[in-house]
């Protein structure tokens, strides 16, 4: 299983009524989505592994991608699950939040 991030781009797109916005206005507010994903997969990461596990994960960052990724892939088998669910989280986070937020 690999994630085909061409598929998850364009569902975040409509998962977040984004299609009306201009390509720059959609790129900006994916790269926001995109950071707001990766921050509750690591969070369900580190939960998953555990303080000194999580560390040494992050330490492998400094050996490069190639490395962390055989490292996530080690310490996590499931990974791209846990990566759908963090996903769905975001989405469903969005989803629900309340319309009438005063700005």
């Amino acid at each position: 299983m690999n994630i085909d991030f061409t598929t998850l781009r364009n569902q975040l797109v409509l998962d977040f009524d984004l299609k009306d916005l201009t390509t720059e206005d959609q790129e900006e507010m994916l790269l926001e989505v995109a950071k707001t994903i990766q921050k509750q997969f690591l969070l369900d990461i580190y939960d998953l592994l555990g303080d000194e596990k999580f560390q040494a994960l992050k330490a492998s960052v400094s050996m490069g991608e190639e490395f962390y990724a055989t490292t996530l892939k080690h310490l996590v088998p499931n990974y791209e699950e846990v990566f759908k669910r963090a996903r769905e989280k975001v989405v469903n986070a969005f989803k629900n939040a309340p319309t009438d937020v005063v700005q």
